[in-house]
């Protein structure tokens, strides 16, 4: 089977340390992190390419190549999927999984995340506001994205 895993949450929170661990809990499974595909692409981790759809595209690229050519294999795409508008962007341009699941990591308290921000290397600290911003935006699926998913899992770490 072909799994595809939308790893969503805010910047900080977490996505992709769990990612790691499931990875080496689960052979034949491949990472694609937004923030290494952006460094890629811009040379830094905080700038974005003009338009952003770039790092989108590059991933869903290499997210394509991975499910065309592997036969079972899981996938998980590590980005903050906050909103409908992101995770159509991603599902309609996908291809080739068996079963899509979203993963969404949440928090009570979100202090949590600005304290782990500031624990990561320098040069991946999300400016607070940004942050801010993010934790604003973070919505369930709607109705209509919902039935999209296979499985739909939403924890809370704190």
């Amino acid at each position: 089977m072909k799994k595809l895993i939308l790893m969503a949450g805010v910047a900080g929170s977490g996505k992709s340390t769990w990612s790691r661990r499931y990875a080496e809990e689960h052979p034949n499974t491949y990472i694609i992190d937004t923030d290494e595909t952006r460094k890629s692409i811009t040379g830094s981790y905080l700038s974005f390419p003009e338009p952003v759809s770039l790092s989108w595209d590059e991933m869903i690229r290499q997210a394509n190549e991975i499910l065309s050519r592997e036969e079972d294999c899981t996938v998980i795409l590590d980005s903050t999927f906050l909103t409908d508008e992101r995770r159509m962007y991603f599902i309609s341009r996908l291809k080739g999984y068996d079963y899509l699941e979203h993963y969404m990591v949440k928090f009570h308290d979100y202090s949590v995340v600005y304290q782990h921000n500031k624990s990561r290397k320098k040069e991946k600290w999300v400016p607070e506001e940004v942050i801010d911003k993010m934790v604003k935006e973070y919505a369930n699926p709607s109705p209509e994205v919902e039935k999209l998913f296979d499985k739909i899992v939403i924890e809370y770490w704190n």
